[in-house]
């Protein structure tokens, strides 16, 4: 049974932290808002005639949103279960993220076909009022994260990614602790990367809108990230993804019965409450 508690937690962590800890690829039924709030309501004044136009789009996507991917996220967390009951590893760990992946982008892309028409209806005013909001975002996101001190940046992003395994695995031991601290540390450089390649996005986007919004475009955009990056941004992924992944199964194979119990407890909700979510008739979870 405690082998079992140790698979399914390692996965459920991963399921969680193995991207970085992206927002965007959360899993969690209010990825529907966040995406569609790209379509403009955050981020330009619309017009009463482009506020209905926008409540229609943002329903239809939830209502698609539930229909379509919480059974997918059901079904995603039974697979999962399925599969530690033998064992996991580092493999298991990246095919956890790399399904998640997949979620997100299929999410991303239906998130797009919503926004386009909206983005390409939008005024000339109204463009450059998202890209004064974008730049007032970014100054934020930077603020928040202390981009310009390195002492404070890698304190805060360790605090972050500590609350990350803190929430699937409760109080995390000194040990625990110290692995992430390091690994933070060693990936350091990503921060500033990822941030760089986050106003890069927003630029080609919003060149995108100004010329139109043509969907696909928009689409792959929002849903391929990797495409157009910098060398050395992909490559500081991919070792990050490496590592955090290594990481990932270092600290659940030092989790007490403790841990491992909260970590199951918390996979088993989430698969109850996209199942309510979804119309479906939540099932017993397994043993």
């Amino acid at each position: 049974m405690a082998h079992r508690h140790l698979a399914r937690a390692a996965i459920a962590l991963a399921l969680v932290v193995a991207l970085g800890g992206c927002t965007a690829v959360r899993i969690a039924y209010n990825n529907a808002d966040t995406l569609v709030r790209y379509m403009a309501s955050d981020y330009v004044e619309l017009e009463p005639a482009q506020q209905e136009e926008f409540r229609v789009r943002l329903a239809r996507f939830h209502d698609w949103h539930r229909a379509s991917e919480l059974p997918a996220y059901a079904a995603l967390l039974t697979e999962v279960a399925r599969r530690a009951a033998d064992g996991v590893d580092a493999t298991e760990v990246a095919w956890a993220a790399a399904e998640l992946r997949v979620r997100y982008r299929h999410l991303a892309r239906r998130a797009a076909a919503e926004a386009a028409p909206l983005l390409a209806g939008l005024s000339a005013a109204q463009i450059d009022d998202v890209e004064r909001k974008l730049a007032e975002g970014n100054a934020k996101y930077a603020a928040e994260r202390y981009l310009d001190d390195p002492r404070r940046r890698q304190r805060h992003a360790a605090r972050q990614m500590r609350k990350q395994f803190s929430d699937w695995l409760g109080s995390l031991s000194v040990a625990q602790e110290d692995r992430i601290g390091r690994f933070v540390q060693a990936h350091d450089a990503i921060l500033l990367l990822r941030y760089e390649d986050r106003k890069r996005r927003q630029r080609a986007g919003m060149r995108l809108i100004r010329a139109g919004g043509e969907p696909a475009a928009l689409a792959e955009l929002l849903a391929e990230p990797e495409i157009g990056r910098a060398p050395e941004l992909a490559a500081a992924a991919a070792r990050h993804e490496s590592g955090l992944t290594q990481l990932v199964v270092e600290i659940v194979a030092e989790a007490s019965p403790d841990q491992r119990a909260h970590a199951l407890r918390r996979l088993e909700s989430y698969a109850r409450d996209f199942q309510v979510l979804a119309g479906q008739k939540a099932v017993a979870a397994a043993p």
